[in-house]
């Protein structure tokens, strides 16, 4: 058996977490050799006495989650019903091995629920090379028996297999082997059966553009204001509780009006948005709250309300977190990561949520994010009634109830409030968008439905808005890093700097030194794999061009036939993209100038670097690179930047000479395009 070679024992250790955790001087917290001898103690009680053994047919994680029925079968024991799964001895080590990595190796699974699922998840794999005669680790080799897989899976677990594939995919140096490449794992995603369920929306480029533009004129309006704000909110505070507490403004007898003291009464502040005036901020109120003068006072409150929410889109779009997380984000949330190359990457820190629950995951983000931190962290410190440096100290949430004394009270402020959707948040604040920036084009409906074949054709329809949800911000995030052509605007991302090349070198190269959020990571490598079979379907066109030229080319790709197009938005567009990926039968990894043909590992980025893939480095392009004529458009912005950068950098320095490399790539790219 193959045994990783790269690392030490001294680097695993136990992750799952405990009412009676283990210690690293128990001998259930990390194995004593790789692969772990059959007699060793995986598995301890309370008192350290043996529960199961590596080698055992069976684990009981009964001391791991407190109760009963916590069992795996790796199918090499008894069979417990007729039911039960049969492995033969080799596959069930294999079987071993891969769930002890998940346990003990880098970021190992903390929930036993989840390590359970883990377990139902992989089994089919082993059962299946078993029944077949072959081991899981030769799987790659037998294409004939991925696409058997399918047809045992569970539905709702075939996300989750793609991405713990690519996880033992990753970890493939310390494991010791691989169940499947890159290539098998495309296959199997290409087999994916029809009774998934329904897929989230895409966001048309060209709308998620527009919201996201919409949401930082709203951060840079609040920042170039915050001055004003905070002193307004404070003036109001003050005046209100002057107001209300001698009763000077109020006539005898009368009720404690919430519009004090801007009710027509107090002769020394005049109106709301009068006051609002003298502060400088009358005309961003007017801009994103309206001109309703009954609202008087409340005006403010609605507003850093917005503001607080608009912040929490603006993260959820650069972050692919889910809202609940969103929501949960802490006054100290953003932190920075040094990157040789890129310098200071911003990472948002929180808590995940469903069945792998992290208090410190981290999300790779943008860094005009942190203008986004900047307005949620002066809304917070304006409704605490604690100073700014104890909230920073005690690191309070960034959204909470609102404390204004002149809303109404009865709120538990021990209960975290629950968000609106997305939907009710534009409909409440019909400012924030203009209706008919939102309304779905024949472009706009022809990419969405060609993104999500699944799409509600009665909800989204050609001369109506966009109905928006939180969960859409995360996908589009998601097949926005890895897809290209016209799904995929590159531009928005390099003329805005927010899905920035970072992302995708974080998220795709699978930095193991992270606590990156493992839901965030399935999704990203589901749409990879998306991307890859759809693309794969093209290659055979003129679209893709060899540096080498075309007999190259033909050599790159087996039935290769000549420049006749494939149109994969048909009218039996869903079949056409199964059949299509289902077909690919070699390696097919996007780049920003095309694709890698090559099969087997490469040390290239092809995002970040595309020296490796255009000869940027002074040698030439690499004979696995196919270019791609439709992104053109993409790398004309990215060379336009890519030249402003340069400009802008210090000479002989690492990103200098990276920049001067990019230059170089994309200039040779265009070279042979034309």
């Amino acid at each position: 058996m193959i045994v990783g070679t790269t690392f030490t024992i001294d680097q695993l250790g136990l992750a799952v977490s405990t009412d009676k955790p283990v210690f690293p001087t128990s001998r259930s917290y990390r194995p004593p050799s790789w692969p772990p001898p059959r007699d060793w103690v995986c598995i301890e009680d309370a008192d350290g006495s043996p529960v199961s053994r590596w080698g055992d047919p069976f684990w009981d994680l009964s001391p791991w989650s407190g109760c009963c029925n916590s069992l795996i079968n790796f199918g090499d024991g008894p069979k417990l019903h007729s039911r039960s799964v049969e492995i033969d001895s080799q596959n069930a080590d294999l079987f071993r091995m891969a769930i002890t990595w998940r346990i003990w190796g880098f970021r190992g699974i903390r929930a036993v629920n989840s390590i359970i699922l883990t377990c139902s998840t992989l089994r089919p794999i082993f059962a299946i090379c078993s029944r077949s005669g072959i081991l899981a680790s030769d799987l790659s080799r037998y294409p004939r028996v991925v696409d058997k897989l399918s047809e045992e899976l569970v539905p709702t677990l075939f996300d989750k297999l793609i991405s713990e594939l690519n996880t033992l995919l990753n970890g493939r140096d310390f494991v010791g082997f691989t169940i499947l490449d890159s290539m098998g794992i495309a296959r199997l995603k290409a087999s994916k059966p029809n009774y998934i369920h329904k897929q989230t929306e895409y966001i048309p480029p060209r709308i998620w553009q527009y919201q996201v533009m919409r949401l930082k004129e709203f951060l840079d309006d609040y920042l170039s204001h915050q001055q004003q704000i905070e002193d307004f909110f404070s003036f109001c505070i003050n005046a209100y509780r002057e107001s209300n507490i001698d009763g000077r403004f109020r006539k005898k007898g009368s009720r404690i009006s919430h519009d004090l003291p801007f009710s027509g009464h107090n002769p020394l502040y005049g109106t709301f948005l009068e006051s609002a005036e003298q502060f400088g901020i009358k005309d961003i109120l007017e801009k994103w709250v309206g001109t309703n003068l009954k609202k008087g006072i409340r005006f403010i409150s609605m507003y850093l309300t917005m503001a607080s929410y608009v912040g929490l889109a603006y993260i959820l779009n650069f972050t692919l977190a889910r809202v609940g997380e969103g929501m949960s984000l802490r006054f100290n949330c953003l932190k920075w990561d040094d990157d040789d190359i890129y310098g200071g990457v911003p990472l948002i820190e929180g808590k995940t949520t469903k069945t792998s629950r992290n208090d410190n995951a981290l999300w790779v983000t943008s860094p005009s994010v942190e203008d986004a931190i900047t307005v949620m962290q002066s809304v917070a410190n304006l409704r605490s009634p604690s100073t700014s440096a104890k909230n920073q100290e005690h690191n309070i949430f960034l959204i909470n109830f609102s404390q204004d004394p002149w809303q109404r009270k009865g709120k538990n402020l021990l209960v975290r409030p629950k968000n609106e959707d997305f939907y009710t948040f534009v409909s409440n604040h019909p400012l924030l968008f203009e209706k008919n920036q939102l309304l779905i084009t024949e472009e706009d409906f022809k990419i969405a439905l060609a993104a999500t074949p699944t799409i509600n054709q009665k909800k989204f329809q050609i001369g109506k808005p966009w109905s928006f949800s939180w969960h859409q911000l995360r996908r589009t995030g998601a097949v926005n890093m890895f897809s290209s052509g016209d799904i995929s605007d590159a531009s928005i991302r390099l003329q805005l700097k927010h899905l920035s090349p970072v992302m995708t070198q974080y998220y795709g190269r699978g930095h193991t030194t992270l606590n990156l959020s493992e839901k965030v990571k399935n999704l990203i490598v589901n749409a990879q794999y998306e991307a890859m079979g759809k693309m794969f379907a093209e290659a055979h066109s003129d679209r893709f061009i060899s540096p080498f030229g075309p007999e190259h080319k033909e050599k790159l790709i087996p039935g290769y036939d000549g420049n006749e197009p494939i149109n994969l938005i048909g009218e039996d567009k869903v079949a056409q993209y199964q059949k299509a990926a289902r077909a690919h039968k070699i390696n097919f990894r996007i780049t920003a100038v095309g694709a890698c043909m090559k099969n087997g590992r490469c040390d290239g980025d092809g995002f970040s670097a595309l020296s490796d893939c255009a000869g940027g480095d002074g040698r030439a392009p690499c004979t696995n690179a196919l270019f791609d004529r439709n992104r053109a458009g993409v790398n004309k912005t990215r060379l336009e930047m890519v030249i402003k950068q340069i400009e802008l950098e210090k000479p002989d320095t690492p990103r200098y000479r990276h920049l001067e490399q990019e230059r170089r790539g994309l200039e040779n790219y265009f070279a042979f395009i034309k």
